[in-house]
């Protein structure tokens, strides 16, 4: 058995078909057909079967690629061993969710790039529906999105059904976004009967619909709709209206460094409804090391950011 036919069946567990595999591969697809048939032959059993959708794993040949990634995966962690992380060379992609995009993006590339001078890290921002969908389909290697506890069955059916795996980052509060001389911000906690008559700057639509969810049902013409996250926090900071937003909204913003925006608690919701934010992958691709360096410098920067504004002001 050799390294080079393990990496074969992992490719033709990703691509699903010989010949795809054998192109990512470079080789022709008869030799990739015979290497399988001769490691087939070696170890006694087929990995492979085929059906309508493609090629598919069997009961042994699933146990067989777990292996395979995670001995291919401990290959790459020894070679790493000898190398300065300088040195390392390499791409990766990420893609965030709108809420984390602008808390977390320019904090990770600038920490990335000084450990990793010569690794390419793309990060993209998308929807969170755009954001599962990089993954499932590996256009972006790593995700970050993030649910609602009511939502949780439903999206870890969605994540399992797309071979997903999920990673809990944090867990956070909603709170209402107010500026610094909006009436509001004169209060420490806010509760939903405060709202009434306020005026809604409702980013796509998101904090009317929360708001329902919670009971709140506002009133016609009360929100402002706006699509773009630095007109929701300029016209709350010129006491135009208020938001809902998870607290991590905060995370290295100049709005709230500045104090021209503020979190204030809102009562009725306090351990009721929460975010959690999650790191997702492919579970069909073992890790790269790279890739976990990524997957903890996120949650080392987000952890650490998340706790100083827990135990800031709110």
């Amino acid at each position: 058995m050799r390294i080079e036919q393990l990496q074969q069946i992992i490719q033709t567990d990703n691509k699903k078909s010989i010949s795809e595999a054998a192109k990512s591969l470079s080789i022709s697809q008869p030799q990739l057909s015979n290497s399988l048939k001769n490691l087939e032959a070696k170890l006694g059993y087929k990995i492979f079967r085929r059906n309508k959708v493609g090629l598919m794993p069997t009961c042994q040949g699933n146990e067989v690629l777990k292996l395979a990634r995670e001995l291919i995966t401990n290959l790459e962690a020894m070679k790493m061993i000898a190398s300065d992380e300088a040195d390392l060379v390499g791409n990766l992609s990420l893609s965030l969710e709108s809420a984390f995009f602008n808390a977390f993006a320019s904090k990770l590339l600038i920490g990335f790039y000084q450990n990793y001078p010569n690794v390419k890290l793309v990060i993209t921002e998308a929807s969170d529906h755009d954001v599962i969908e990089k993954v499932a389909t590996r256009t972006c290697l790593l995700g970050v999105t993030g649910w609602r506890n009511d939502q949780n069955k439903v999206m870890q059916q969605i994540m399992d059904g797309r071979n997903i795996a999920y990673e809990e980052v944090i867990k956070d509060e909603f709170a209402v976004i107010v500026g610094n001389r909006h009436p509001l911000t004169t209060k420490k906690i806010v509760r939903l009967s405060d709202l009434e008559g306020v005026t809604i700057i409702d980013y796509l639509g998101i904090t009317e619909k929360f708001l329902r969810i919670s009971g709140f049902r506002p009133k016609e013409n009360q929100s402002i709709k706006v699509y773009d996250r630095e007109v929701l926090k300029y016209m709350i900071s010129v006491n135009r209206g208020i938001a809902i937003a998870p607290r991590f909204f905060s995370l290295n913003d100049l709005y709230f460094e500045r104090g021209l925006l503020n979190f204030r608690e809102i009562e009725d919701l306090t351990g009721k409804i929460k975010v959690t934010m999650f790191i997702i992958y492919s579970k069909s691709e073992a890790l790269s090391f790279l890739d976990k360096q990524l997957i903890e410098m996120i949650k080392e920067s987000v952890i650490s950011d998340h706790r100083s504004t827990v135990t800031g002001e709110m």
